[in-house]
C-alpha cells in the first residue's frame, strides 16, 4: 500500500494477521483433537502418569497456592477428574474453531494458550517436546495481535483491517529465525559427526521416534541423495532464515515458498503431527499485505483473463494504526522475550557458562510456562533403532508380542503416517532404550500394571492382540534391532523391516493384581 506522495510506502500487515490467526486456529484444532483422544489415557486416574497423585505431591511440597501454580501452571488445580481431562481438550477444539472463523478477539488466543499449557503440563513427560513449546510461544505473541477482522477482509477491496504492532511482527519473525537458526547451530555444535560428515540422513528415517512410510520410501534412494538432503537441511536452517528480515518482496515470498516446501518434505517423510504445519503458519508473518494482494491478483488474472484487474478500484480506507495500549504491551513483551530468548540460547550452547550458574533463578521465573525457549531439532541422530518389545504369556512357555499403536512392531506392516495427530506414548517409548536415567520408570511401571490388571485403561493405546479377552500372567521384554528393508525385501519377503534380536529376553515378571477394591 502506497503512502501519501513523497512518503515511504506503508507496510500494511492487517490481512496477513487475519490469515495468520485463522491458520493458527487450524493448528490449535489439530493439537486439541489429538489431545482429546489420548490425554485421559495418559494422565487420568487409570493413566500411565496419573495427574491426581502428582498434584497432591506438588501441593504438599509448595508453601502456598501461588508457588504451586507457578511451579505447575495448570487449570486442573480446580479439578482433575477424568471427565475434565476429556472436556478441556474439547473446549479447546471449540475455541479453535472460533479462532479460525475470526471470532472472539484476543481473548480466544489467550484462552487457547492457557488451556494448552494446562493440558501439556498435566501430561508431564508425554508432552515435553519442542513443538509444544513452539505452539505456546507463538500463541503468547499472537495474543497481542489485533483481534478484529474476518476472512472476508482478506480479499475485500477498499478496506484495511487493524494494523498489528511492528514490534509483535518482529518478535514473531525472531521466533521463526530462532527455530531454524538455532537448530542449524545445534547440528554443527553437537552433531558434527552426523551432519558435517553428511551421514545423518542415511539413518535418520529409520531411527526417527515414529518412522513413517514416506521415510521408508526415501530411505531406498541412493547415498548421494541422502548426502544432498543433509546439505539442503543445513542450508535451509542455517542460511535461509536470514531472508526473514528481507525488505525486497521477492525475497520474502521466496523464503515462504522455500520454507513451506522444506516443511512439506519433512511432513511427508516423518510423523511430527502438526509441528510442520505450525512452522509454515509462523512463516506467514514474513509477508505483507501487498504480497497477498499481488498473489490474489495473479490468481484472478489466470482465472478471468488479462484484463480482469483493469477495472478501477474504490478509494481504500487508511489502515488503522495499532492502539497505544497495544504498542505499550508489545514493547513490554519485547523487553522480556528478547533478552530471555538470548539467555536461553546462550545457556544451551555454553552449558558451563555464567548464564547457567548465575541466572538460573531468573530463568526459573518463566521456565514453567514454556513460552520462551531455545530450539534444537535433531542436533544428533540415533544411528541404530533398538526396540524394546513387551511380550506376554499365560503359561510361561508361549510368548506373544504386545505392540503399541503406531510404534514399529510386525515387520510386515508398513510404518504408519499419523498426519496431524501426535501419538505421545509410542513417541516417548521410542526413547526407552536410549538410557535416560530413569525418566521412563514411572510410566513403564504403570504400563506393566495396566497390561496385567487393567488392560481396558490403555486399550486405545495398544494394537489389538492375543490378550484382548484375558490379560497375560507373565510379561518380559525382548530387545530387537530394527532397520528398514529394501524393495527386494518387500517384494520377496513381504516385510518393511528387518529385525534381529540383540540380547536375551529379560527375566519373566509375574503379574500381581489386587484381589479387590
Amino acid at each position: 500500500m502506497e503512502g501519501p506522495e513523497g512518503q515511504a510506502p506503508v507496510r500494511a500487515r492487517g490481512r496477513i494477521v487475519i490469515l495468520f490467526r485463522a491458520a493458527l486456529g487450524l493448528v490449535f484444532l489439530a493439537a486439541f483433537l489429538s489431545l482429546a483422544v489420548q490425554l485421559s489415557y495418559l494422565a487420568g486416574s487409570r493413566g500411565l502418569l496419573p495427574l491426581h497423585p502428582y498434584l497432591e505431591g506438588v501441593r504438599a511440597a509448595a508453601t502456598g497456592r501461588l508457588e504451586r501454580l507457578h511451579d505447575f501452571p495448570t487449570l486442573f488445580w480446580l479439578g482433575d477428574s477424568d471427565a475434565l481431562l476429556t472436556a478441556v481438550p474439547v473446549i479447546g477444539v471449540l475455541l479453535s474453531l472460533l479462532l479460525v472463523a475470526g471470532l472472539g478477539g484476543r481473548s480466544v488466543v489467550g484462552l487457547l494458550w492457557a488451556l494448552y499449557l494446562s493440558c501439556i503440563v498435566a501430561g508431564r513427560d508425554f508432552f515435553f517436546y519442542q513443538w509444544d513449546n513452539l505452539l505456546l510461544e507463538t500463541a503468547l505473541l499472537a495474543i497481542i495481535l489485533p483481534g478484529r477482522g474476518r476472512a472476508a477482509d482478506l480479499i475485500r477491496r477498499g478496506r484495511h483491517p487493524p494494523e498489528p504492532s511492528p514490534v509483535v511482527i518482529f518478535l514473531l519473525r525472531w521466533l521463526l529465525f530462532r527455530l531454524l537458526f538455532e537448530s542449524a547451530l545445534a547440528k554443527i555444535v553437537y552433531g558434527a559427526d552426523d551432519w558435517l560428515t553428511l551421514h545423518a540422513m542415511t539413518y535418520y528415517y529409520e531411527t526417527a521416534p515414529l518412522p513413517s512410510w514416506g521415510g521408508w520410501l526415501v530411505q531406498q534412494w541412493p547415498l548421494w541423495f541422502q548426502q544432498l538432503s543433509a546439505i539442503i537441511t543445513l542450508c535451509a536452517e542455517g542460511l535461509l532464515p536470514f531472508l526473514i528480515f528481507a525488505r525486497r518482496r521477492w525475497l520474502r515470498i521466496g523464503f515462504v515458498v522455500l520454507h513451506a516446501g522444506f516443511q512439506a518434505t519433512i511432513a511427508l517423510t516423518s510423523n511430527y503431527g502438526w509441528f510442520n504445519l505450525l512452522s509454515v503458519v509462523l512463516s506467514l508473518v514474513v509477508l505483507e499485505d501487498d504480497d497477498l494482494t499481488r498473489l490474489v491478483a495473479l490468481v484472478r488474472r489466470r482465472d478471468a483473463g488479462p484484463r480482469a484487474m483493469d477495472a478501477p478500484e474504490s478509494t481504500p480506507t487508511p489502515a488503522t494504526p495499532p492502539k497505544r495500549l497495544a504498542r505499550l504491551v508489545s514493547w513490554a513483551l519485547a523487553a522480556v522475550v528478547l533478552p530471555a530468548s538470548l539467555v536461553e540460547g546462550w545457556a544451551y550452547f555454553d552449558r558451563g557458562s555464567f548464564v547457567n550458574q548465575t541466572l538460573a533463578p531468573l530463568r526459573r521465573l518463566y521456565a514453567p510456562f514454556r513460552s520462551i525457549n531455545v530450539y534444537h531439532l535433531f542436533p544428533g541422530v540415533v544411528r541404530e533403532r533398538i526396540v524394546a518389545e513387551i511380550e506376554g504369556s499365560r503359561d510361561g512357555v508361549a510368548w506373544s508380542p504386545l505392540h503399541l499403536r503406531y510404534a514399529p512392531g510386525d515387520p510386515g506392516e508398513a510404518p504408519p503416517m499419523t498426519a496431524l495427530h501426535n501419538p505421545r506414548l509410542p513417541f516417548t517409548f521410542s526413547f526407552f532404550t536410549l538410557g535416560r536415567g530413569g525418566r521412563d520408570a514411572e510410566y513403564m511401571r504403570n504400563l506393566v500394571a495396566r497390561i496385567c490388571c487393567d488392560p481396558g485403561a490403555i486399550g486405545p493405546l495398544m494394537e489389538p492382540g492375543p490378550f484382548h479377552d484375558e490379560p497375560p500372567k507373565r510379561l518380559r521384554v525382548t530387545y530387537y534391532r530394527y532397520r528398514f528393508g529394501t524393495w527386494t525385501d518387500l517384494q520377496k519377503r513381504g516385510v518393511y523391516w528387518i529385525r534381529e534380536q540383540v540380547r536375551a529376553p529379560t527375566a519373566p515378571l509375574t503379574c500381581s493384581c489386587p484381589s479387590g477394591p
